[in-house]
């Protein structure tokens, strides 16, 4: 197979230097995992008395502060494995952690649903 005429003439005038660069996908930019840890706590703020997201030192996790509605302040951090519960239990998802350490979580997650569902009727 032969390169077209035009292509040599635009090879030797020089225009084939180019300056290569590496782009990662967006789920490996730095931001991503911070962006995703603060849209699930979003999502699931009416079941928690507050979350801080801490700046990150990392690009491939999120760390956030969360006050559970009894009170308690637990630890969350987001990596490629999941949700991750004071550096200890790992969960796929961010529901499926706060049902475990907060039954006043579940009930508030039970009323929103219901909430939802009534709307729809």
């Amino acid at each position: 197979m032969s390169t077209p005429p035009w292509f040599s003439k635009l090879y030797n005038a020089g225009i084939h230097q180019y300056t290569w660069k590496l782009t990662l996908p967006k789920i490996m930019s730095p931001s991503f995992y911070h962006t995703e840890l603060n849209r699930a706590l979003s999502e699931q703020a009416f079941g928690l008395a507050r979350f801080d997201i801490f700046r990150s030192s990392s690009p491939h996790e999120a760390t956030a502060s969360v006050t559970l509605i009894e009170g308690r302040t637990i630890r969350i951090t987001l990596t490629a494995r999941g949700y991750q519960l004071d550096g200890d239990q790992i969960f796929e998802s961010i529901e499926g952690l706060l049902q475990s350490v907060s039954t006043a979580y579940e009930g508030r997650r039970r009323e929103a649903l219901f909430s939802r569902l009534r709307s729809l009727s």
